[in-house]
């Protein structure tokens, strides 16, 4: 896995385990469900932790921009504001992330402590994620937002254009391997819970 991967990766298994997945198909709350798929791992006892102290409230922080970045908003905003917008967007992750121990201060990542981790999921929730299938995800991301804000690259300087670029790229690798996160993990409780019950049902 690549460096950059293994961040994405990172920022995105800590975000997908900490926040309801409202398409699960289970009667299971996610908190239930991230249990479930965390359990054994070194994630496990981490995370809690990582939580309480960066959400003691109970809630994510705000994030009052989030609206104006999405949907059929093809305004070119400037490089200051989308900086700052994705900043104030992955604050709580980026906390949770430190606490864990996968980013120091400085907000570089952690590579070994990220594979170390990773590595303690049960096999069954690994089998599910594919380097491929997000590398797949973030091509086709990055040309359907190519493709609608086009028009924005005479805004922004080089030096700009190459920022944003990095940045929207890792994005795009977050929110992709997050959704196959959450697939993996339902999957893994389908073949290990779900189908064993309905199997003894007709026994």
């Amino acid at each position: 896995i690549t460096k950059m991967k293994s961040f994405v990766i990172a920022l995105a298994l800590a975000s997908a385990v900490a926040y309801e997945d409202e398409n699960s198909g289970y009667c299971l709350g996610h908190k239930a469900t991230g249990a479930i798929c965390l359990q054994g791992s070194t994630l496990a006892e981490k995370l809690p932790a990582a939580f309480e102290a960066c959400f003691a409230g109970g809630e994510r922080r705000t994030k009052a921009a989030a609206g104006n970045r999405g949907g059929d908003d093809m305004t070119c905003y400037s490089f200051d504001d989308i900086m700052a917008w994705v900043e104030q967007e992955f604050v709580d992750d980026g906390c949770v992330l430190k606490h864990i121990g996968w980013m120091d201060a400085e907000g570089n990542h952690l590579e070994d402590e990220i594979h170390a981790d990773l590595a303690t999921l049960a096999e069954g929730v690994q089998a599910g994620l594919s380097e491929q299938a997000v590398a797949d995800c973030v091509a086709e991301k990055m040309a359907e937002g190519a493709e609608k804000y086009g028009h924005c690259d005479s805004a922004y300087t080089e030096e700009e254009g190459a920022v944003l670029m990095d940045v929207f790229t890792k994005i795009a690798g977050y929110k992709c391997f997050m959704g196959q996160f959450k697939e993996a993990c339902g999957s893994f409780i389908e073949a290990e819970y779900v189908e064993p019950l309905i199997m003894s049902l007709y026994a």
